[in-house]
């Protein structure tokens, strides 16, 4: 699987740099759906 988004970037840095952007934007989103169930149920 890894050898499939070789040809998407130029580097390995940039594939690397590409997987922590996306591991941060998971976090985020997880962290926006837990205060968005939060601040429902405390309504």
């Amino acid at each position: 699987m890894k050898d499939e988004y070789k040809e998407f970037y130029k580097s390995n840095e940039e594939d690397m740099d590409s997987k922590s952007d996306a591991k941060v934007i998971l976090f985020l989103i997880i962290v926006a759906v837990i205060a968005m169930t939060y601040w429902v149920a405390a309504q």
